[in-house]
């Protein structure tokens, strides 16, 4: 019985070795930015022997128009598109994803042997800009690491929000200054009491105000009409004219 037991484990243990494989990450990410302009660095794509792997440019929107491939004897290409270059009868050339697989090594005469090359890529945005991608390929051993790499978009756009014009900004604080005022002319003239309610209101139209609502939604919401802010107004442009003369 124990025998049976421990060959049931034993069999537990060796099933799950392919899904721990089938689990594993199976793409690969990289910048725009880290392969293609002037930040870019040449990013190594490894292809394994009985395992293809895809580039794909859908993330980005750009199609891709022509690659080179410097070294054809190991790695085969091949696109969901027809490409100018490859296909001698491509009259719209464009395409989205590349596929890679690796082949024993084929000579090929003049061209020397090298355990990595070089994959050129050019693509075309929907806005008519062009863009060349490089890429180092090399030949692996081993369990895959991925099976399709990503090219995302890592340009952020700033989002701006907008911002107050000077002369919203300078109109609201003479506003504030005004029913400011009109409420020292209302004080001194026994009108407002600062203990009062009104006028922890009138305070509260102001921070409102401050806040950058506008005047009249700066009254409804501090439960001040809008004639007894006009009066305000009234008071201070009054208080001023009395002053200037």
């Amino acid at each position: 019985m124990k025998k049976f037991l421990i060959g049931i484990h034993c069999a537990i243990a060796v099933a799950c070795v392919p899904l721990c494989t089938i689990a594993a990450p199976v793409v690969r990410t990289i910048k725009q930015t880290q392969a293609s302009g002037t930040t870019a660095r040449l990013q190594t794509i490894n292809v394994w022997n009985g395992h293809g792997v895809a580039i794909s440019f859908y993330e980005i929107g750009e199609t891709i128009k022509k690659v080179w491939l410097d070294d054809p004897s190991q790695i085969l290409l091949d696109t969901d598109g027809c490409l100018e270059g490859l296909d001698q009868n491509c009259r719209n050339p464009g395409a989205g994803l590349i596929h890679l697989r690796r082949i024993n090594r084929v000579n090929i005469p003049g061209l020397p042997q090298t355990s990595t090359t070089l994959l050129t890529v050019i693509t075309q945005s929907s806005s008519g800009e062009r863009k060349a991608y490089s890429f180092r390929l090399a030949t692996s051993n081993g369990n895959p690491k991925y099976s399709q790499v990503v090219i995302k978009n890592d340009v952020v756009r700033e989002q701006t929000t907008p911002k107050p014009q000077l002369q919203s900004l300078v109109k609201t604080q003479q506003t504030i200054n005004q029913i400011r005022g009109g409420i020292v002319v209302a004080i001194k003239s026994g009108w407002i009491n600062q203990q009062d309610e009104l006028h922890q209101r009138l305070q509260n139209l102001i921070g409102y105000l401050q806040a950058g609502d506008d005047i009249s939604t700066a009254a409804k919401a501090a439960s001040v009409s809008q004639e007894l802010v006009n009066k305000l107004i009234a008071l201070s442009n009054s208080s001023d004219n009395l002053i200037r003369r």
